[in-house]
């Protein structure tokens, strides 16, 4: 999670609970409590039609105090409601509960949380790494946390954190992103990044899926097991695709420098203004989390020192960037790109990330913090290279 302040941002660092058998009892009485409490709030707010979160408030904290929850957890448990306006969720799973400054702390030197629990409060200790030590060691301020269970009944807390991001330094260099299918990425600079067994995985669990469902429509085999298995697919999918996108971002973010600006494709409403042939095909494309990917390489970009800036895609696939011909035949194959015009020829990724990066350049979307600059392209038969001259 990345919420922007100026050059603060707030993260969300996941680590793993070591609790006792007896604190174990004492965390899942309290997320079963504060899911009740979340339930209720949620009747109430259906029948009032009342999402607004201080008026319903008014309308549901007197029951959550009498069901056992503190005043806090109680406080939580509404503003999780609040934050659903028009949800069309029936109701809460007890998967989770919410604690804000008064109801969590974090020691650092004995790497413990204290969390409020139906049973009082209680220290438990944290297992984490290195990463996880190093953000929590840079955070200015502890928010709040999310205390969690996993599908195995592991418990973890998701700690929110403030902490200071860099100024980009000036003079760093401007480099496009075109992001793809096959090449899930690829930079100006020439660096390709594969998805690996990415596309795969996700073929795999759609076929899988299918199969499920066929065994769900049939009422002879609508069995309680059948059931668990499509859910266990729906969480094993999501936290893959998750993890790949993690591995992915950064990957892209150590490929660059501090005061670099990484020039992506605005792909806001991409799903509606374009369309695949073909069932796989119009499966991935249309699950394809571009938000998460760019939030994601936007936190961590902003950690290193990088800016991030979006530009119009329109076009830039099909643009050779020799001599600035543009018509849909340049573009011969998915990875070949052969302009009608002057006949330059190169791979049609690493030519759209050059167009992503000189769009930003003729827009002035990179020239902050960089002087005025302009792209180069050396000479030569082919395209060979894209650099960075600052005035």
């Amino acid at each position: 999670m990345i919420c922007y302040n100026g050059f603060v941002q707030t993260l969300s660092v996941r680590c793993t609970l070591k609790p006792t058998p007896e604190q174990a009892e004492a965390l899942e009485a309290t997320v079963q409590l504060f899911t009740e409490g979340c339930n209720h709030a949620l009747r109430v707010a259906k029948e009032r039609g009342e999402f607004r979160r201080f008026r319903l408030h008014r309308l549901v904290y007197k029951d959550l105090r009498a069901m056992g929850l503190s005043a806090n957890l109680a406080v939580q448990a509404i503003a999780r409601v609040g934050r659903k306006r028009g949800s069309r969720a029936k109701f809460y799973q007890p998967t989770s509960c919410a604690f804000d400054q008064r109801t969590f702390s974090l020691r650092l030197a004995d790497e413990t949380v204290s969390l409020t629990t139906v049973r009082g409060r209680m220290r438990i200790p944290l297992k984490m790494g290195n990463y996880q030590r190093h953000l929590l060691r840079k955070a200015e301020s502890v928010q709040g946390a999310v205390l969690t269970k996993g599908p195995k009944g592991k418990w973890y807390v998701h700690i929110q954190i403030r902490v200071q991001t860099p100024e980009p330094p000036p003079g760093g260099r401007v480099v496009g992103l075109d992001l793809g299918q096959k090449a899930l990425a690829t930079l100006s600079t020439g660096e390709r990044f594969s998805g690996g067994p990415l596309k795969g995985k996700r073929l795999h669990y759609l076929r899988k899926r299918a199969e499920v469902r066929s065994r769900l429509d049939r009422p002879s085999e609508r069995t309680k097991s059948v059931k668990r298995l499509w859910e266990r697919l729906r969480g094993r999918e999501a936290r893959f695709v998750n993890t790949a996108l993690h591995v992915l971002t950064k990957r892209i973010v150590e490929a660059l420098e501090p005061g670099d600006v990484l020039v992506l494709e605005d792909l806001t409403g991409l799903r509606e203004r374009t369309t695949k042939r073909g069932r796989e095909e119009r499966h991935l494309h249309n699950l394809w989390p571009y938000a998460r990917f760019r939030s994601l390489l936007e936190y961590k970009a902003a950690l290193k020192g990088v800016r991030v800036v979006a530009v119009d895609p329109r076009g830039t696939s099909q643009e050779c960037p020799r001599c600035g011909y543009t018509s849909r035949e340049n573009r011969r194959s998915q990875a070949l790109f052969r302009c009608g015009a002057c006949g330059f020829q190169h791979n049609a990724d690493w030519v759209a990330s050059v167009n992503i990066a000189r769009r930003a350049l003729v827009q002035g979307a990179g020239s902050e913090g960089l002087g005025h600059g302009q792209l180069a392209l050396m000479p030569g038969n082919r395209l060979t290279h894209l650099h960075l001259l600052a005035s």
